[in-house]
């Protein structure tokens, strides 16, 4: 009698003291709230969050939740990694790329949420490591043209300006999609935005290749300038363009104005 009415009080207690200070959100959207551990698995095993409230003792897979909420700034979400399910804190969060820490499961239930990795809107993952690729990283991010040129040309430090990054990728894309399609949407761009998105058509359509790439690295370097695109080097592009109206008239919008 006297365990029965101790494990009570200590479930009322709980609930009283954590009910509504942390919570779970389960992949069917139902959020239970109580007091949360987070247990680490290993390689071959999934994370698990037991939570204790008036039901009980509960533990719940990683792969069975979306998110867990343990109290200010520790915020976590499922992360398939590796394809193994696992936590991850919330490091920076994004509308459209985000940052997470997750633990290396090698290293035991000791190690801390200090692993870095993106994940964008779409779910795509992008590890960050100190040997980070320059070109990998302009190519996880290519659906904001300027600042995959940025990273290529190193106008952007990887290893310092990650949060920077991170901000900027976020608004571009936001920019993006809020802005009018075709013809319209290009019009309120600058020539040097212009003509980025226009390099990043000509790689998409594998156009940007052979001579016609120093040729446009000219022009470039000229637009940057603000400098006179001469008549040659305009004929030469639209010469290589001959079979692709939608590219040809995407280049005159770019010197003709």
């Amino acid at each position: 009698m006297r365990t029965l009415l101790t494990t009570t009080l200590f479930f009322i207690f709980t609930t009283l003291s954590f009910g509504q200070e942390q919570w779970l959100v389960t992949a069917k959207l139902d959020t239970i709230y109580g007091k949360i551990f987070l247990d680490t698995g290993d390689p071959l095993k999934a994370d698990a969050a037991r939570i204790i409230n008036e039901n009980g003792k509960n533990v719940h897979k990683a792969y069975k939740l979306l998110s867990v909420h343990l109290g200010t700034h520790k915020d976590y979400k499922t992360l398939k990694i590796d394809d193994r399910y696992q936590f991850a804190k919330v490091d920076l969060p994004g509308e459209y790329v985000s940052r997470f820490l997750y633990k290396d499961p090698e290293s035991g239930p000791n190690a801390s949420y200090s692993l870095p990795i993106l994940v964008n809107w779409k779910g795509a993952q992008y590890k960050i490591g100190h040997l980070t690729s320059r070109k990998k990283l302009a190519e996880y991010l290519k659906d904001c043209p300027s600042l995959e040129s940025q990273i290529l040309n190193k106008d952007i430090k990887k290893s310092k300006d990650m949060d920077v990054i991170i901000l900027r990728y976020n608004m571009c894309i936001e920019e993006s999609r809020n802005q009018p399609v075709g013809e319209n949407r290009l019009k309120s761009l600058s020539p040097k935005e212009k003509f980025e998105i226009f390099i990043s058509d000509l790689k998409s359509n594998e156009l940007y290749e052979g001579e016609i790439v120093p040729m446009l690295k000219d022009i470039e370097q000229k637009i940057n300038a603000d400098q006179f695109i001469p008549k040659y080097l305009q004929e030469v592009i639209l010469s290589e363009l001959a079979d692709n109206e939608a590219m040809k008239a995407q280049f005159l919008d770019i010197i003709e104005n």
